[in-house]
């Protein structure tokens, strides 16, 4: 039995000293541009910092791109008040990953409880782009609560988010499926590739109602809340994404 282990400890570290021999990986680049335009249809869009536990919780080398996105309602504008009537807002982000595979980044199912969301419904899906294009996204369904400002009472918010990745050459919705990808890459190419994790996401009103918060926007239906979200992200990823490179796959 001795015997045996030692054979298999000196198997185990001839198996990892060949990591000292082999070359290094090669950084390949994504698909997707990390600048969000300040336009995006009808949509106006106001950069936006990554919070520190964001950054602390992801690798060094991890880029960041977030935007709070405003479409105002057609022909509100008030040219004596300056004002305009808001239709809808919704967040956008886009976090490139960098050299290190395990800490750049991950599926929101994992993120999104700990920042007090409960995911409910979860969907694969088809966005359908201007330029007779198509990409799968993942939609989530998720109702978070929070406190009324200057009260201890709570009030529960319904938000809708799709996502998805975006390699050097290929768009996936699929965590598991973007993994595999990516150490397949790295063994049999030598390449350690980047890869853009999109998501978008907006408030929408749900089965429950509930007095929203004083000034908040009153939220859409979850009907009107998919379209806009596949309107804002649907002309972002058409300016985004190099398709080229994507075809090439």
């Amino acid at each position: 039995m001795k015997h045996r282990s030692w054979i298999l400890a000196a198997i185990l570290g001839l198996g990892l000293s060949t990591i000292y021999f082999l070359p290094p990986l090669r950084l390949t680049e994504s698909a997707m541009g990390m600048e969000i335009p300040t336009k995006l249809g009808a949509w106006d869009t106001h950069p936006r910092e990554a919070s520190k536990e964001e950054r602390e919780s992801l690798a060094s080398d991890t880029r960041f791109s977030k935007a709070l996105c405003v479409k105002f309602k057609p022909g509100s504008w008030d040219f004596l008040t300056g004002r305009s009537d808001v239709e809808a807002i919704a967040d956008i982000s886009i976090v490139m990953s960098g050299y290190d595979l395990a800490n750049s980044i991950h599926r929101p199912q994992r993120c999104m409880p700990a920042q007090g969301h409960k995911i409910y419904d979860e969907q694969m899906s088809v966005l359908e782009i201007p330029g007779q294009r198509a990409i799968p996204v993942r939609c989530l369904l998720s109702r978070k609560k929070d406190l009324i400002e200057g009260t201890k009472e709570a009030v529960t918010r319904n938000f809708l988010t799709m996502y998805f990745f975006v390699g050097h050459e290929v768009v996936t919705d699929d965590h598991s499926k973007r993994t595999k990808i990516d150490m397949k890459d790295r063994l049999k190419k030598g390449e350690a590739q980047k890869w853009a994790y999109v998501t978008v996401s907006t408030e929408f009103k749900g089965d429950v109602t509930e007095a929203p918060q004083p000034g908040a926007l009153p939220a859409p239906a979850l009907e009107q809340a998919d379209k806009l979200v596949r309107e804002l992200l649907g002309d972002l990823v058409a300016r985004n994404i190099d398709w080229q490179q994507i075809a090439a796959n």
